[in-house]
């Protein structure tokens, strides 16, 4: 029997250690600063202007010939802009950078009715060349490897003008910047040079799958016959005969495990990608990456990634470009002797996948459905390539002809800025279509953009987008309210978090039966919403979970009567807000409840109090402390209840965090009284041991997180509050906070 798997994603999201990846590498404008200093390039401090939220879009169209050549003279008038079918007006227009010094007069005239802002943000587009270039360790032979630096090097060399700015990334499990931009080409050539002694790295290295690939098909060939496995024949009787009940088990292992291990380095790529887009939104005019990988097989799980590289390219006006350094390849890869099962045909397999052979191999349709599509590695990344208006170049065993064609559609693109008539930001996503009216000629460009609200692009998702949009235009109405218990704390990194549990009925959670196994699938996507008291968004966190149950593990799961999910959002400041929690069903059915977090403002310069989290249940640490976790402490693990109601016999731990704790100006430290109290209309029933604070251990910043544990022997079943008031003996200023509880 299968075991079960609950498949936790962040769709369009990031996992914990993508994360880190992301958040190293978003210091990458700091990098660029610092290497102003010798290269003096534009400064990156000025404001991003090809951002969906302005209200313009920018679109680069590049314009050839049936022969590829470029095709130029274009006027405004030559090009025909549509969104979703709908006309746009073209509010201002330039040429290539070569005939950019000298437009002709028509189109001199035009450009004198445009607003000058629209002006020059189109021809500022086309004023700064910025070159990336990326290598992907992970998804490169060493053959490949060598060959990638090579051809970069000649690139870098004949082909790149004086004036271009160009640098140098590597990814493994990880974002590495080998060279900042610059204009010096020896410096990026060494560093070619450099990184071209490196050998395969990352969560799943080319030589490794291919060794993994033919592990599973040697067992593949054992258990179905050499012959049949030329055929391709499928698994289903040859997996029921005794004699291969091991070797199937050990397939479906295999199998498995590649699917996994390619999930894990195609996350790690598309992260790293992803914000090399998002730091790029900072620089000017069209910036092409271009990236050298021989790719990884089609990956289903990881689409949202995908597309998340996607919205992040075309709000910063970045082109996509991919190159196989692998060369020409036969039917059949010339290191290996396997012989790969073909799309169609693995979805003809998939379609006798039945029970027993889930049985024998520990694989479901689902599991055999991750693999179809497969063999066409580098899929992604040529759909990348097409929707933000660059190519893929593969089977070329001279990579610098495909370089050249990349380094003229850097300079050779007609810039296109038009005000959508539609502005309603719903999350949807606006194909853009853009014609030019003669004959004989072809156009590339952006496939369009996502329709996010205005300064929320870099924390939602378009999924979320939707589903937010949705419900406040009362096209989705929500079928119940989940119970929802959240907290603003302090983290020991000294960062702001929300952590939040949401609870839900069981029964809210619908699965569907496959009707020949006894199996149960079911889907949910929560979404957290961060409110500030101007109900603008703060913070937005996605998850989605996905489960997967046989019979036996679905009828113990209906026995609970709440699915609890865990989440944080991220805050930058400590305010008052609202957390809006948003859950979306597989089955459509949506669910929504607002709990608002209330904080009491200091009466003088501080200190500050977060908010104050009551929880029955703290234990020792098993796991090293997660710095960005409130509730993770050096030696315990805090656990945030559905909801701030406990039981005559529970001891209680109260955590809150003060930041911005006044200092005395000699000996520098703090001198704070803590007083706890419990209150029940008003009215003081108990009052707990103060906590005097002279000191600031270990603490680097004027900030400190308050543990205090207490029972409720002795107080009746009913409402109650906890007030904490901070007394500042030194700016004689005392600070309150209060939270409210039951007992059953």
């Amino acid at each position: 029997m299968s075991t079960p798997r609950f498949r936790h994603a962040l769709r369009y999201g990031l996992s914990a250690l993508a994360f880190a990846a992301l958040s190293a590498v978003l210091h990458a404008p700091a990098s660029l600063a610092r290497a102003q200093a010798t290269t003096q390039p534009p400064a990156l401090n000025e404001p991003a202007r090809i951002r969906v939220e302005a209200p313009s879009v920018v679109v680069d169209a590049i314009v050839t010939d049936k022969k590829g050549r470029a095709v130029s003279g274009l006027t405004a008038q030559d090009f025909k802009v549509s969104e979703e079918d709908v006309p746009q007006k073209i509010v201002s227009f330039e040429p290539p950078r070569e005939e950019a010094a000298a437009p002709p007069a028509e189109q001199a005239a035009e450009k004198t009715a445009v607003k000058p802002g629209l002006e020059s943000e189109a021809r500022e587009s086309v004023s700064r060349r910025f070159i990336t270039l990326v290598v992907d360790l992970g998804d490169l032979r060493p053959a490949s490897i060598k060959t990638a630096r090579d051809a970069l090097a000649r690139y870098v060399e004949t082909v790149l003008p004086a004036d271009d700015y160009v640098a140098l990334y590597w990814i493994d499990e990880s974002l590495h910047l080998a060279q900042p931009f610059t204009q010096d080409k020896e410096q990026i050539v060494e560093a070619v040079e450099k990184f071209g002694r490196r050998g395969p790295a990352g969560h799943f290295t080319a030589a490794e799958r291919l060794q993994t690939q033919e592990e599973v098909q040697d067992l593949f060939s054992s258990i179905v016959g050499m012959q049949a496995a030329a055929t391709h024949a499928d698994l289903t009787g040859p997996c029921q005969q005794p004699a291969n009940h091991w070797r199937c088990l050990q397939f479906g292992t295999l199998t498995q495990f590649l699917q996994t291990q390619n999930n894990f380095q195609a996350r790690a790529v598309f992260v790293a990608l992803r914000a090399i887009a998002e730091a790029y939104a900072r620089l000017p005019g069209r910036k092409n990456v271009v990236v050298l990988s021989e790719g990884f097989p089609n990956s289903p799980e990881t689409q949202p990634e995908m597309a998340a590289v996607i919205d992040a390219a075309t709000r910063s006006n970045v082109a996509f470009y991919f190159v196989d350094p692998a060369g020409l390849a036969a039917g059949n890869s010339a290191e290996s002797a396997s012989i790969e099962q073909s799309t169609d045909q693995k979805a003809i397999t998939l379609a006798m996948v039945g029970p027993n052979l889930q049985e024998l191999t520990g694989l479901d349709k689902f599991d055999w459905a991750q693999g179809i599509g497969g063999d066409v590695k580098g899929a992604e990344f040529s759909h990348i390539a097409s929707a933000t208006g660059g190519f893929a170049i593969k089977n070329q065993n001279d990579l610098l002809p495909g370089l050249q064609r990349i380094d003229r559609d850097s300079r050779e693109f007609y810039t296109l800025v038009y005000q959508p008539t539609n502005t309603t930001y719903d999350g949807s996503f606006r194909q853009i279509k853009v014609e030019v009216l003669k004959p004989g000629v072809r156009v590339r460009h952006r496939a369009g953009y996502w329709a996010i609200p205005p300064g929320q692009e870099a924390m939602m998702t378009p999924a979320a987008a939707q589903l937010l949009a949705g419900i406040g235009s009362g096209s989705l109405h929500p079928a119940f309210a989940p119970k929802v218990n959240a907290a603003l704390l302090l983290a020991p990194d000294g960062s702001l978090a929300a952590p939040v549990r949401v609870s839900l009925p069981t029964e809210s959670v619908k699965f569907e039966k496959d009707p020949k196994q006894d199996q149960y699938r079911a889907g949910v996507t929560l979404v957290l919403v961060g409110r500030g008291r101007d109900r603008s968004i703060v913070s937005v966190h996605q998850r989605f979970l996905s489960l997967e149950l046989d019979k036996k593990q679905w009828e113990e799961f209906r026995k609970k009567d709440t699915l609890d999910i865990q989440a944080r959002l991220s805050l930058s400041k400590l305010e008052p807000l609202s957390v809006q929690a948003l859950l979306q069903f597989s089955n459509g059915t949506v669910a929504m409840k607002e709990q608002p977090i209330e904080l009491a403002a200091a009466s003088g310069a501080g200190p500050h109090l977060t908010s104050v989290l009551l929880s029955n249940r703290i234990e020792p640490a098993s796991e090293p402390a997660d710095p960005a976790d409130p509730l993770r402490g050096p030696n315990y693990q805090l656990y945030i209840p559905p909801q701030p109601s406990f039981g005559t016999t529970d001891k209680l731990t109260a955590i809150l965090g003060l930041l911005d704790i006044p200092l005395h100006p000699l000996t520098h430290q703090p001198d704070l009284r803590l007083t706890f109290r419990i209150k029940a209309g008003g009215v003081r029933v108990a009052t707990l041991p103060p906590q005097e604070i002279h000191t600031l251990l270990n603490r680097p910043r004027d900030d400190l997180i308050v543990l205090k544990q207490f029972d409720l022997k002795g107080l009746r079943p009913g409402k109650y509050a906890l007030e904490v008031d901070a007394e500042d003996r030194i700016g004689h200023s005392t600070t309150s906070q209060t939270t409210e509880f039951e007992i059953d």
